[in-house]
């Protein structure tokens, strides 16, 4: 059994020292699927290889540094899975919701890879995973971002457009 493949959590999973990894080990597993997601889909871009063959290579070279900084034995294989082939069934249909929220004369090709596979995730979730808040979704995304040092604001403020868009019943609920 894979790394990604197994579900149960060790008492191994709760020490931990960095504020990250003081989540709960759901939502760090799912943290980390969502950071392999796009670290795959670069791979994917970058090598120009075939899906299943970059997500082999991601599982045995990158996979196991992801879960030591996340002080995980697994991720999520689940949503990892949903999110890199979900996001490459629909990738041009992605693009055309992101392109008129860049802003006058931009095109999808003026932001670099990881930002469109950023975007294309978050816009994966919001469509098809409604048990997942939609500013869940911004926050780790938004995160993400930050963590490749890319304007997090910028891509906050693209996805609340969309969420807004895709959510309107999430925003327009009162308590």
């Amino acid at each position: 059994m894979s790394d990604i493949d197994s579900d149960i959590d060790s008492d191994a999973d709760a020490v931990i020292t960095d504020e990250e990894t003081l989540r709960p080990p759901s939502i760090r597993r799912r943290a980390a699927a969502r950071i392999a997601a796009i670290q795959t889909l670069y791979q994917h871009w970058a090598g120009e290889q075939d899906l299943p063959q970059v997500v082999a290579s991601f599982q045995s070279h990158y996979l196991p540094r992801l879960l030591e900084d996340f002080k995980l034995k697994h991720l999520n294989e689940q949503h990892y899975t949903k999110l890199i082939f979900g996001v490459e069934s629909a990738r041009a249909e992605m693009d055309v919701q992101i392109t008129p929220l860049l802003g006058e004369g931009w095109s999808i090709d003026r932001l670099n890879q990881i930002e469109r596979d950023i975007l294309r995730a978050a816009i994966f979730e919001l469509e098809s995973l409604p048990d997942i808040p939609a500013r869940t979704v911004i926050a780790e995304y938004s995160a993400i971002a930050d963590c490749w040092e890319i304007d997090a604001g910028f891509i906050t403020a693209i996805l609340d457009k969309l969420a807004h868009k895709l959510r309107q019943a999430e925003f327009t609920a009162t308590i």
